[in-house]
């Protein structure tokens, strides 16, 4: 008799978060700690600021969703400076863990409200951050870097990172700089064959483009 497959959890409880005031200096003080603290997040790939590319996508003021600082970490890492959790499942391209007791509560309720402001932009499903997993990409230029994936229930998050069945595609990867990190947002919407990526900064939205696309400092709104 084949044994079940491990299964990923809930997400954690986000009732216990801290509210501030001020969107745009909280979420840079929480970025500068971001290269200045391993216990923070980590160095996911570095900490650094490349030569950026020109686009003409466009760029809006991003109004405040949710907290941006909280009693744990972002991500709670390991000396390894990977997801401080056992691997729930282990793929040649990335290697998936639980949400659970990783994702601050705070920052988990930051990424869902972020992750619906977009949603609603484009009329998709939106999600309430029950169902999540994180991964660590192995290669590309994503290598090291991590993820924070939802779904739209438990179920459906075990039948996409263990059977490859996934209905919708809902995933965040973290980006840290020296000034803050960054949040490059893809959703898709299987039934229309529709896919959608944005990148939001401490204060900015950049639509229809990726945070690694446009670099870093642009993404950041520094000036040349």
């Amino acid at each position: 008799m084949t044994a079940d497959p491990p299964r990923l959890t809930a997400a954690p409880d986000l009732s216990e978060h801290v509210r501030v005031k001020s969107w745009l200096s909280s979420l840079r003080r929480l970025g500068l700690a971001v290269c200045a603290s391993a216990a923070l997040l980590g160095s996911l790939a570095g900490c650094s600021d490349p030569t950026d590319f020109q686009s003409n996508h466009e760029i809006v003021r991003l109004p405040p969703l949710g907290a941006t600082s909280g009693p744990e970490p972002m991500v709670r890492l390991d000396s390894r400076q990977l997801p401080d959790s056992p691997i729930v499942f282990d793929q040649t391209k990335a290697a998936y863990y639980s949400c659970t007791g990783v994702v601050g509560a705070w920052f988990l309720e930051l990424i869902v409200a972020e992750m619906n402001f977009l949603a609603r932009h484009h009329e998709l499903e939106r999600l309430d951050g029950s169902a999540c997993s994180i991964s660590v990409s192995k290669a590309g230029m994503d290598s090291g870097r991590i993820k924070v994936h939802l779904y739209a229930s438990a179920t459906e998050a075990n039948d996409c990172v263990f059977k490859s069945k996934c209905t919708l595609v809902r995933n965040v990867t973290l980006v840290p700089t020296t000034k803050a990190v960054l949040r490059s947002y893809f959703l898709s919407d299987l039934k229309r064959e529709k896919y959608y990526q944005h990148c939001l900064s401490p204060h900015l939205w950049h639509q229809g483009v990726s945070c690694q696309y446009i670099g870093l400092e642009a993404a950041l709104g520094a000036k040349k």
